[in-house]
């Protein structure tokens, strides 16, 4: 039987200070966001905001975690432990269905906070970085989920592939499709520090919401352009290489730079038609440099080459900086001026 003045083990010490640490990590973190909260909702319903975001944590199940009955079996009480799931579950459902509150909320929020990063940054002049991607949640169980539609599902692309070489990996004859969402995102960064999420948006294709990817992406991004104006420089992936998101980015007048595919068409220079990867070819690198791998911490060689080029749906100037990396090579296409070393580095790093 245990004593009433028992002490714990030293192990089970170390566990609960850990979790008492992270437990006021999270709630200095979430302070902000329960500040606004507090003054729209009932004080319980915050209080069951912050209880969901510890059961997420506590969770660690991507398949289920979001599901409501789930998280709420994972909540504590209101002294301790929960004892039943269906009380946990309906505290969730009140705080999702209350009329004094919206998406709405939570997007000034987080804007206005990434308001705050971008005065800072400019403040301390340092270069303002608006880095936009894309991803889908996959969710092939769920039936009567608002808004699904069919998505790549890049986990069946994964999983199909055994990185060990101990199989051989065919090449699949169509991409795998699963129900699920579709999500777009852009964040406030230097090129040093903590990021901060600016905008970010769960949509879908087909049903009542459906939407179209670029016009939804271009409605974010006049968000951005007309809160900030001049003073970001939009940083996009493969994803957006494609000429009439270009007409988009030159339509807003932003600065840009795109992680641009090989195979596309460009004009060289000279105005000749070529394949992007074709521009350069045989030149030998202008500027080399040891940089610091982010995965390893090595220190590895890295090799740039740029050139003015232009593209058929962009008026104005455009440049390539082709980088070579342990064998691989990528294109970033950009219209900052690119004349001189520091200034390629300065667009490779972004």
């Amino acid at each position: 039987m245990q004593s009433k003045y028992d002490i714990l083990h030293t192990n089970e010490q170390e566990t609960e200070q850990a979790s008492q640490e992270l437990a006021q990590m999270l709630e200095e973190f979430l302070s902000p966001l329960l500040i606004v909260l507090d003054r729209l909702l009932d004080k319980r319903l915050v209080r069951t905001l912050v209880q969901c975001c510890v059961a997420m944590i506590r969770f660690r199940n991507n398949k289920q975690g979001l599901l409501l009955s789930e998280l709420g079996s994972y909540m504590d009480g209101y002294r301790g432990l929960s004892e039943r799931a269906p009380a946990g579950t309906k505290r969730v459902s009140n705080l999702l269905r209350s009329l004094k509150w919206s998406v709405l909320q939570i997007d000034q929020y987080l804007l206005n906070e990434a308001n705050k990063e971008v005065e800072k940054l400019k403040e301390q002049g340092k270069k303002i970085l608006c880095i936009w991607d894309g991803s889908v949640l996959e969710k092939p169980e769920s039936r009567t989920l608002e808004g699904r539609a069919p998505v790549l599902s890049s986990q069946a692309k994964r999983t199909n592939r055994e990185s060990g070489g101990l199989l051989f990996n065919a090449p699949p004859i169509r991409p795998i499709r699963v129900m699920g969402m579709e999500w777009t995102g852009a964040l406030i960064a230097g090129l040093q520090g903590i990021p901060k999420i600016a905008i970010m948006s769960w949509w879908t294709t087909k049903g009542a919401y459906g939407e179209k990817l670029r016009e939804k992406e271009e409605s974010l991004l006049r968000i951005c352009v007309r809160k900030w104006g001049p003073l970001l420089t939009y940083v996009f992936d493969r994803g957006y290489a494609s000429g009439p998101w270009l007409e988009v980015l030159e339509h807003f007048r932003v600065t840009f730079v795109i992680r641009w595919i090989k195979r596309h068409i460009f004009y060289d220079q000279e105005g000749k038609e070529k394949k992007l990867w074709e521009i350069g070819r045989g030149k030998k690198y202008l500027a080399h440099k040891q940089i610091r791998d982010t995965t390893s911490g090595l220190k590895i060689a890295c090799d740039l080459w740029w050139t003015p080029v232009r593209h058929p749906k962009y008026s104005d100037q455009l440049y390539l900086v082709k980088a070579r990396i342990k064998g691989h090579v990528c294109y970033l296409i950009t219209n900052e001026r690119v004349k001189t070393e520091e200034q390629a580095w300065e667009i490779f790093f972004t």
